[in-house]
């Protein structure tokens, strides 16, 4: 449109129609401006237009699209730099993965997509000029329970990725890992939304909802990501990982977590100011909206992905699985947010002449704009407000106020006429000169932001890991080495072990038996035996004993069997030379095993495999405890048994009761 009219009366006047879906008279044109429909097709499929996403009238509903997903405030041409953005993060973290960069893998992963949404408040303000008390209420909030809970929920992860030669789904440790820490999680990042929506006042919108549970939800998983990632920062400033490894860790950490935690929460969130707000809509009684359905459907997602986890699945596998769970989450909120923004209109009048937001069209304010479809409570409110008359153009007439666009005057309303009378109709002029800015911040602004925040960040991870990582190893050969001073908890036992007539003898109903030292944690299965100990030094270490037919299986094929099973996508990190079992010659490897998980630490396991076939029959060991440095032969513990094992249980009891397993005397 070349030329703005000085008064809505002297546009044109538009022809109406009564819309078959609602029964409203609205203008004649693509849209119904009242409920939303679809007037160009016809039947069940108007007035649902599933084709038509209501926050983005161009992209069908069920769209996998993250960015008109997670930030449906936005604008049609503000799009390109999210989207941009987001491409940017994952070739970040494809580029440090692929370096091994510990600090700026931990800052990309826990900032970004916290980041990137706080650009958004900031270019919409939806919370009409006021955006940062409540941001920052959300933000810090969902940060200190996302620390607190990172490190109470975290142990109960890592001690559920224990490997383990009897794995279980339904343990207890399993079901704490799997069931209580995601779901406890989940209603810890929705406390946010609940304390701001308290504080909350003024008109109440269903996105509102949505933008609080988002940031409330990415500040707990801003937190807890650095928290349970911060176990690299001890290795330097490399995670020692291969490529695929670490790949895993932070799409896993760094895309799946925060944009599925936020969307749970923010349709939590859009479905509770939904059904507090205080004016009712029709979108109140639906079960699409109600906030136990949200919550349900999060926790469901977050308890799958708990089990998912904790289930020795390969990498690729699991990266799938949390991919999928987020396109789940992300078709799931779309269909309830498109339902929503369908049934909370409230003003059905022909309004003001207004450029839309979202086509640049000279357009009545209704509820939807009848060009494009756009839902009116899917702009920002300060495009809004800049768009309707009388601020159009620069142009105030006398009286009018802009302050409340869904109560427009009758005096500043486009003129129509009755239904079947002439006047304009389908097309609307277009007005992209008097469309409002594209967005309040600079992409020069944006980018400044993001890299100013990225690298703050790593430069402060940086400093701890230099701050926290032990001095250089002393040079050494790995087999003229020997391990960190252990020691079991209350005593001072050497490496040599108890003596004979201290432990305690297991026998199992396959015919094998051993002796293990007093005061462990036991757990026995009709296959062995796990026996648990915590040292002084170096924590928790463990030593999982099984036997059973060796159906033709050798030693070595045993081994690899457990590995492809544990911890399928981790190499050997070398063959144990010359290992035994039972004084029976055996073969074993040994492996550094990082778990991949979004609820777990990124903390390094040892883990040494023996296993030895007799006469048919197998027995298989397997030593788990975390990773610890070399040191000198002047440790004290050290009984000139070299072993470069790394393992609390190798230096400590592993010997005195790999030693003392005896084979069954007959053959299976």
């Amino acid at each position: 449109m070349s030329e703005m009219t000085s008064t809505p009366a002297d546009l044109p006047v538009l022809a109406t129609v009564a819309c078959p879906c609602c029964g409203v008279v609205v203008p004649d044109a693509r849209f119904c401006g009242a409920c939303g429909a679809h007037l160009v097709h016809g039947g069940r499929r108007a007035s649902q237009r599933l084709h038509a996403y209501a926050a983005f009238p161009d992209e069908p509903v069920f769209r996998l699209s993250v960015v008109t997903s997670i930030f449906p405030h936005l604008s049609h041409r503000a799009k390109a730099p999210f989207r941009i953005a987001f491409a940017v993060i994952v070739v970040l973290l494809l580029i440090f993965s692929l370096a091994g960069t510990a600090a700026p893998l931990i800052a990309v992963s826990a900032l970004s997509v916290p980041l990137l949404f706080g650009l958004y408040i900031w270019e919409v303000d939806p919370y009409e000029g006021s955006f940062l008390p409540p941001t920052f209420l959300c933000l810090l909030l969902g940060a200190g329970l996302g620390a607190g809970w990172a490190i109470v929920g975290g142990s109960y992860v890592d001690k559920a990725l224990i490997p383990s030669l009897n794995p279980s789904l339904t343990s207890h440790s399993a079901l704490v890992a799997a069931i209580a820490v995601p779901a406890i999680g989940q209603l810890l990042a929705t406390v946010p939304m609940v304390v701001a929506r308290a504080f909350q006042r003024g008109r109440i919108e269903s996105l509102d909802g949505f933008v609080a549970g988002a940031t409330g939800a990415l500040g707990f998983t801003l937190a807890a990501t650095i928290d349970l990632m911060s176990p690299w920062l001890s290795n330097g400033q490399l995670t020692h990982q291969s490529f695929l490894a670490n790949i895993t860790q932070v799409i896993l950490r760094g895309v799946a977590l925060p944009l599925v935690t936020a969307l749970a929460t923010g349709f939590i969130g859009m479905a509770f100011w939904t059904k507090s707000g205080g004016r009712a809509t029709s979108a109140r009684g639906v079960w699409l909206t109600s906030p136990a359905s949200a919550l349900a459907l999060a926790l469901l997602v977050q308890v799958g992905l708990g089990f998912t986890d904790i289930a020795a699945l390969s990498d690729a596998v699991l990266i799938g699985i949390h991919v999928a769970a987020l396109g789940l989450l992300t078709l799931a909120m779309r269909v309830g947010l498109h339902y929503v923004l369908l049934h909370e209109a409230l003003d059905v009048t022909i309004g003001a002449p207004r450029v839309c937001p979202n086509c640049s069209h000279l357009v009545p304010a209704m509820a939807f704009c009848p060009q494009c479809g756009v839902a009116d409570r899917a702009v920002a409110r300060p495009h809004r407000l800049g768009a309707t008359w009388p601020l159009i153009n620069g142009i105030t007439s006398p009286g009018e106020s802009p302050t409340d666009p869904e109560a427009p005057s009758s005096g500043t309303q486009w003129p129509s006429a009755p239904p079947g009378a002439r006047g304009l109709k389908v097309g609307f002029p277009g007005a992209h000169e008097l469309a409002s800015p594209t967005h309040r911040v600079s992409h020069r602004t944006k980018v400044l932001v993001v890299v100013g925040g990225l690298g703050l960040l790593t430069v402060t991870l940086i400093v701890v890991a230099l701050l926290a990582t032990p001095g250089p190893a002393p040079s050494c050969s790995p087999l003229t080495c020997q391990g960190p001073p252990i020691g079991h908890l209350g005593q001072q036992q050497g490496a040599a072990g108890p003596s004979e007539t201290s432990s305690i003898l297991y026998k199992n109903s396959k015919g094998f038996s051993l002796r293990y030292p007093p005061q462990p944690e036991v757990q026995k299965g009709s296959g062995g035996i796990d026996l648990t100990y915590d040292y002084v030094k170096g924590g928790v270490s463990s030593l999982d004993v099984v036997g059973g037919s060796a159906d033709g299986a050798t030693a070595e094929t045993a081994v690899e069997n457990v590995a492809a099973s544990e911890f399928p996508d981790t190499p050997p990190t070398y063959e144990l030379p010359d290992p035994w079992v039972g004084y029976q010659p055996a073969y074993g490897a040994a492996y550094s095993v990082q778990p991949a998980s979004a609820n777990g630490s990124t903390q390094t396991d040892q883990v040494v495999v023996v296993a030895s076939v007799k006469n048919g029959f197998a027995i298989v060991v397997l030593e788990e405890g975390a990773l610890l440095p070399t040191v000198t032969s002047t440790s004290p513990f050290f009984n000139g048994h070299p072993s470069p094992a790394r393992v609390n249980m190798a230096y400590g009891f592993g010997d005195f009761i790999v030693n003392r397993i005896r084979f069954p005397t007959r053959s299976p």
